[in-house]
């Protein structure tokens, strides 16, 4: 039996590096963006639940424009609806965001997409999980039919819907210091 090596297949010299693939493979990729995208949605769960925590009623009374906030404190309240939301989601896209890309970055693009898509999912996820769990359904508007100077309490929904972008801008903001400091490069 021979036992010596084909001579196409060269062994490297000692100070040879080993071959690394180019790319990492497909089914790494795809692992790495469904954790992704599966880590920012069940952040999304959790700001859901700790977003219907954090907001008291907001105590209305019926007027003939629509309902309407009973004190100023009553309207800071309802405006602190959309505060909450935007600094729970702006601080856990930010957490979850430098996290995952430090772990994953040598995936390049692909993380840059599974961070986007996941705080879009995230945002989303955690305003349904909280406006389900405070009100029953999701509010998207509030028109309620009563007669004015009928008293109401308000509930949990954003008036801002800008503030669903918090979470992305907070997920991609560490991608650009990471990347800048090297994190992207391979070891040498």
């Amino acid at each position: 039996m021979n036992t010596t090596t084909p001579p196409d297949s060269a062994t490297p010299s000692p100070g040879t590096p080993p071959m690394r693939a180019s790319r990492a493979s497909v089914p790494g990729r795809a692992r790495a963006f469904l954790v992704i995208v599966a880590v920012m949605v069940v952040a999304g769960v959790v700001v859901g639940l700790v977003w219907t925590r954090l907001n008291p009623h907001v105590a209305m009374t019926m007027t003939d424009l629509g309902p309407f906030p009973n004190t100023e404190l009553e309207a800071a309240r309802q405006v602190s609806m959309d505060a909450w939301y935007a600094a729970l989601g702006a601080v856990a896209g930010l957490l979850l965001g430098a996290v995952l890309a430090t772990v994953y970055l040598r995936h390049g693009v692909l993380v840059v997409v599974a961070l986007l898509v996941g705080a879009v999912l995230a945002a989303v996820v955690a305003f349904v999980t909280g406006s389900l769990v405070a009100n029953g359904a999701v509010v998207l508007t509030w028109h309620p039919q009563a007669t004015p100077g009928s008293p109401l309490t308000a509930p949990l929904g954003l008036h801002a819907y800008g503030v669903l972008f918090s979470w992305p801008i907070g997920a991609l903001a560490p991608v650009i210091p990471l990347v800048w400091l090297g994190w992207s490069r391979d070891e040498e």
